[in-house]
């Protein structure tokens, strides 16, 4: 029985011992642990880093081509301003040089969804028409149209991989999602070299290019319209001028038949030999008078020019041509005129034509407006800016 507590006891001493632990084993045990965190901490560290750094530059790259986008759209705005064809064109080839090298390019039209070999501008040249007539042969202008999307095309008067290789870069020019037209872009860079960037820059030039098409048609059809609008208003004044020299023509017979009775009376007198010199001189002034009443009948007849020209016009001299030519049928009517004219009014810049016919319309609205006679007063004067006409 001792044998076997002695043996016990033997056994815990060895288990005891074995749970010693050995200061040294643990510090070596605690420095491994220690250095495999600072790894593990260093490299997590530099991953995070990494992945900032990579952030960062994404980052950077992007607001880069932000910032370039943003120029671009800023710089094609002076495509879309621009109000001729000429202009439309040097700012979208400029800006085209900005984005691919340019050896030759132009813009051919698209007619109702057909692409066509008619160039923007009269100045291309025979091997870029000739170009577009073969990509057109071959299909390939006719798919940009359709699909809507920029496409390059090796030039093949040019081996790809050489020196010298040439491409066509062909853009569509869209404008409310319709093709109206195509940009022909001869460039040096190789296929390979254009990016995806590249064509969506080209794509916003052309784009604004086709604003810039649309509003010179509706310039040019603003135009059209001004121009028949202008010759509509001449054809009115014509016709209302002719209308009132209808109206004057009696009383206008009237003048030039007093002085033709006048000069016979005269003629007459003079057959007798009876103061032939002082009936010349009769004779003379009446013969002025009727040159004079001619010479205003047609200066007022003239055709008026479709372009509305302005010219120095004096104001009191305007009204009384007005007043010669109606200045019977007034007399006929009772009317007298009374005429307060201010000396030395200053000339205006006015259309004449519209100026008399307006005053010859004012004399005649007065005229039928009384039926009974009176005194038709017109006067001028000048208020220190402005020439002041008063029909009373």
């Amino acid at each position: 029985m001792k044998e076997r507590d002695t043996e016990i006891q033997i056994k815990q001493k060895e288990d005891e011992q074995k749970r010693v632990i050995d200061p040294g084993a643990l510090i070596e045990r605690f420095m491994e642990t220690r250095e495999s965190y600072i790894r593990a901490l260093e490299s997590t560290v530099q991953f995070l880093k990494d992945k900032i750094d990579l952030h960062e530059q994404s980052e950077t790259r992007i607001r880069k081509s932000l910032d370039e986008l943003v120029a671009m759209q800023r710089l094609s705005n002076t495509i879309s301003t621009a109000t001729d064809s000429v202009s439309v064109f040097a700012s979208l080839l400029d800006l085209t040089r900005q984005v691919i090298p340019v050896e030759e390019s132009m813009i051919f039209q698209v007619v109702e969804g057909k692409p066509e070999v008619k160039p923007f501008l009269p100045a291309c040249s025979s091997y870029m028409m000739n170009s577009a007539q073969h990509l057109l042969e071959e299909g390939i202008l006719d798919w940009v149209v359709e699909q809507k999307k920029t496409t390059i095309v090796p030039d093949l008067n040019t081996s790809v991989g050489e020196v010298g290789e040439k491409n066509f870069v062909v853009v569509p020019i869209i404008l409310r999602n319709e093709a109206i037209g195509v940009y022909i872009i001869r460039t040096e860079k190789i296929r390979e070299a254009v990016s995806d960037k590249d064509l969506m820059l080209l794509s916003i030039l052309s784009n604004q290019a086709a604003v810039a098409i649309e509003n010179i048609k509706n310039i040019e059809q603003l135009r059209r319209t001004a121009d028949e609008l202008k010759k509509s208003q001449a054809q009115m004044l014509q016709a209302a001028k002719l209308a009132s020299v209808g109206e004057l023509a009696g009383g206008i017979a009237h003048e030039i038949n007093n002085p033709l009775q006048i000069l016979l009376g005269h003629i007459s007198l003079m057959g007798q030999g009876k103061d032939v010199m002082q009936r010349i001189e009769i004779i003379r002034n009446q013969v002025q008078r009727i040159a004079q009443i001619t010479r205003q009948l047609v200066n007022f007849s003239r055709s008026v020019p479709q372009e509305l020209e302005h010219e120095l016009v004096h104001v009191n001299w305007a009204i009384n041509e007005m007043v010669t030519l109606v200045d019977h049928q007034f007399t006929n009517r009772g009317i007298d005129f009374d005429l307060r004219f201010e000396d030395n009014l200053p000339p205006i810049r006015a259309n004449k034509n519209y100026l008399q016919q307006a005053f010859l319309n004012l004399l005649i609205n007065a005229k039928d407006a009384m039926p009974n006679g009176g005194t038709m007063t017109i006067t001028t004067e000048f208020d220190g800016k402005n020439i002041v006409i008063n029909f009373t």
